[in-house]
């Protein structure tokens, strides 16, 4: 089982919301304080850290790197090298542009949302989910429990105790430029399934995502207006990050990132206690995986080798 970079950045993103999944529910069920609950985060995240050190230093000592390039001469090298090379700096300037269009812009999409009062209410009580983020007042009626396990508004809260930053600057400029880097990175996974070593369809198919990112700014629903007008919910993670990187590992056979995916989706996002998108995409994937390998023609084709 081979890991990429992509797979490192994403695997470990997914895995801090695990880990703040843990805390947080330690917080609502045990009634723990915000800061106690940050605690535990941050020495989660330190074994996390300690442990991921030792995995690469074993790993590091049984890899063994070979780059082998065939195929074709040194002039069509330097023109693929080129061509690469051109495409990477218009992709890194029209990420840039998406990076600043957040940064700079004065409008989220809020409807139906309470994560940033959710947020400020934690940080402002010491507490999770003891008042209601809209009156102040403590809860008259309990909170439905699948609402409760959701871990995104603990995130932020704690992104803002260790950076300093407020709130609205973290929920509403700080993680939507992280949805957007890790969507890239998802869809760059996704991209290298499709089109293997090929760095110049890689890269063009990246660009192909930015400008649909851009086009689809215009309507709730739609990838990139929820990425540029609400890239701190749970839906836009899912619908940007999870789902290209659930059918990369699928195509891939990595069900370990399936089950971050699943799970991932469970902590951030409403479902029917688990049963969201990314596992119906997943038994989805795994029927018609089924149903194509009863064809006669694929049957054949298996036995023949």
């Amino acid at each position: 089982m081979t890991f990429r970079t992509s797979d490192i950045l994403i695997g470990v993103s997914l895995i801090i919301i695990g880990l703040t999944e843990v805390a947080h529910l330690a917080g609502c069920l045990l009634g723990w304080s915000f800061l106690t609950v940050m605690d535990l985060m941050l020495a989660e995240i330190v074994i996390m850290v300690i442990a991921a050190i030792l995995f690469s230093l074993i790993r590091h000592k049984k890899a063994v790197a070979v780059i082998v390039i065939a195929g074709k001469t040194a002039p069509e090298k330097k023109k693929v090298l080129r061509t690469q090379r051109i495409l990477t700096g218009i992709l890194a300037f029209f990420i840039l542009l998406q990076i600043l269009r957040i940064l700079t812009g004065e409008r989220a999409w809020l409807d139906g949302d309470m994560t940033l009062e959710t947020v400020n209410t934690f940080l402002k009580e010491n507490a999770i989910y003891t008042v209601d983020p809209l009156t102040g007042v403590p809860y008259t009626a309990a909170m439905p429990l699948r609402l409760r396990i959701l871990c995104l508004p603990t995130l932020y809260g704690a992104v803002c105790r260790w950076t300093g930053m407020g709130a609205a600057d973290v929920v509403y400029r700080l993680i939507p430029c992280v949805t957007l880097l890790l969507g890239y990175v998802a869809y760059g996974r996704l991209g290298a399934v499709i089109f293997g070593e090929d760095g110049t369809k890689r890269k063009t198919f990246l660009l192909i995502v930015g400008i649909l990112f851009c086009a689809g700014a215009y309507m709730p629903g739609m990838d990139g207006f929820d990425i540029f007008y609400g890239g701190f919910r749970g839906v836009t993670i899912r619908a940007v990050v999870l789902l290209p990187y659930l059918i990369a590992c699928l195509m891939e056979r990595k069900y370990f990132g399936v089950i971050l995916c699943v799970l991932a989706e469970a902590c951030m996002v409403w479902t029917l206690y688990g049963a969201g998108v990314c596992l119906l995409v997943t038994l989805g994937w795994v029927v018609l995986h089924k149903l194509l390998s009863l064809l006669p023609g694929r049957r054949k084709k298996e036995a023949a080798g």
